[in-house]
């Protein structure tokens, strides 16, 4: 081979590997968000936070059920998430407190 035509060969063969790992790393990053979709039980892209105020009566597993969506997981999987959210180390609320509650659909906007 000429030395021309080696440089030549040698710079696809370059490109090609930088190509590949380019696609590596795309398809680890999909992979990566389609886990992490699965992992909460949920498809959906958009995470929406509400605040709420704790009312007289109130449960944490109540008002949960109000803003439950089967996409959520399971509903002892979404009062963890609350708990998590707020920082709450059990499901003991107080009236007149608030909570930021996570949905997975736009009518919760």
């Amino acid at each position: 081979m000429k030395k021309n035509s080696l440089r030549t060969y040698n710079g696809l063969k370059n490109k090609l590997i930088l190509v590949a790992v380019f696609a590596l790393v795309a398809l680890l990053m999909i992979g990566t968000k389609v886990y992490r979709n699965k992992a909460y039980g949920n498809s959906y892209d958009d995470k929406y936070v509400v605040s709420i105020q704790i009312e007289e009566g109130d449960t944490l597993w109540g008002i949960a059920s109000r803003y439950y969506i089967p996409e959520c997981g399971s509903m002892k999987q979404y009062v963890k998430e609350i708990c998590k959210t707020n920082s709450l180390k059990s499901d003991s609320i107080h009236a007149g407190n608030y909570l930021l509650i996570p949905c997975y659909t736009s009518a919760c906007k």
